[in-house]
């Protein structure tokens, strides 16, 4: 997961800022959740919402052209969309809203998800996205794991202990999307029934 990848590796950057906005101080448990399950020449994925752009991305780039439908959300407001696009025009267009949840058709790989957003401090549900992706896929979702599994099942806890403000800011508006939030991060990777745990502090 790129997201968490870049937290591991203290690359903290605006989208993974992103991540976080929605988020208060507390315990967040069963984000990011991922099921992988191995196939011949292909994986099937199911995610929590929150994984969605890295299958979107990973998607698109097999590709050039995609029919696409689903619910695009910005400021608050939500709009149907449907059209058959060419991959770059739709990572472009998608870059405008806050939040885009999408059926993705490519060929032979495939992208779907509720369109709905969960509420905010609820426990996500890890059929909320499916996908049928090609096996390079792994170096990405899998990128601190043995690739060497018939299943794997992913899940994280997010604690945050701090909001940290930026200085001399009053509008309440920048102040939500601006804050940072620091805290830790418990991540759980159980492998054919072998569970392991890694804790990762953060600032983002």
């Amino acid at each position: 997961m790129e997201f968490i990848k870049k937290i591991i590796e203290n690359k903290i950057d605006e989208e993974v800022h992103r991540m976080f906005i929605r988020f208060s101080k507390g315990t967040f448990e069963n984000r990011a959740l991922l099921s992988i399950k191995m196939g011949k020449d292909k994986i099937n994925v199911r995610s929590s919402y929150d994984i969605w752009p890295e299958l979107f991305s990973i998607l698109l780039k097999e590709v050039n052209e995609v029919e696409v439908t689903g619910r695009l959300f910005k400021s608050r407001k939500k709009e149907d969309y449907s059209e058959k696009i060419s991959s770059n025009d739709l990572m472009t267009k998608i870059k405008y809203y806050d939040f885009a949840l999408l059926d993705v058709n490519a060929g032979g790989y495939v992208l779907k998800c509720k369109k709905a957003l969960p509420k905010p401090g609820k426990s996500l549900d890890v059929k909320f996205c499916a996908a049928i992706l090609p096996l390079k896929a792994l170096d990405i979702l899998a990128f601190d794991f043995d690739k060497n599994f018939k299943k794997a099942e992913v899940s994280h806890t997010f604690i945050i202990t701090e909001i940290i403000l930026p200085e001399g800011e009053e509008d309440s508006a920048i102040l939500r999307i601006k804050s940072k939030r620091k805290g830790k991060i418990i991540r759980k990777i159980n492998l054919d029934g072998v569970e392991s745990v890694k804790e990762i502090e953060f600032i983002a």
